[in-house]
């Protein structure tokens, strides 16, 4: 029976934390480069191990990139986006021991996983949108470019990451920690 419990309550946090990122996605979709679906779908990891945070966040950039209020993502971009969410979710699981400790350590360990996951992801997603705009032929002369005009959105997108990752993380674990002990927060 205990097996069964856990089993629905993972399924639950899951839904629960893939709603939360896209619901964090609407949110701030009016800030360019600025978002908390990356948090998300990482602390989905930290609390839910690697599988599910992958799960978390294939889900949660797909309805978010489907349902966008811009418009649809075209397909190159979905998949980009669903590849460096997936990766996001899988990276919080495997970083949840260092983010649960305490003091510096899971203070820094955050900063530099907001910092590669946004670059990652920013990385996948301007090459993908390159492919979209010059097509496989121009690809490879003009990828240089687009990075070039992104690297602004790609600065903007990559410190406040690390500023959400560095501030947010470390207290949402132990505020959830504490809460799941039972000593309250």
């Amino acid at each position: 029976m205990v097996r069964a419990e856990r089993r629905e309550r993972k399924i639950i946090l899951s839904a629960l934390f893939t709603a939360l990122s896209v619901a964090l996605g609407y949110l701030l979709a009016g800030v360019p480069n600025v978002e908390l679906m990356t948090l998300c779908v990482f602390l989905s990891g930290v609390f839910l191990g690697p599988r599910l945070g992958a799960l978390v966040g294939a889900l949660s950039i797909f309805f978010y990139s489907i349902f966008n209020p811009f418009g649809p993502a075209l397909p190159p971009l979905i998949l980009a986006q669903v590849g460096a969410f997936v990766l996001t979710g899988i990276s919080g699981g495997f970083l949840r021991r260092y983010v649960r400790s305490s003091g510096r350590t899971a203070v820094m360990v955050s900063a530099v996983a907001g910092l590669v996951l946004t670059l990652v992801y920013d990385s996948l997603t301007t090459a993908a949108t390159a492919l979209i705009v010059l097509g496989h032929r121009g690809f490879l002369k003009g990828i240089t470019g687009v990075f070039v005009v992104g690297s602004a959105f790609i600065a903007i997108h990559v410190l406040s990451n690390i500023a959400i990752f560095a501030v947010a993380v470390a207290p949402i674990v132990r505020v959830t920690a504490a809460w799941e002990r039972g000593d309250g927060a």
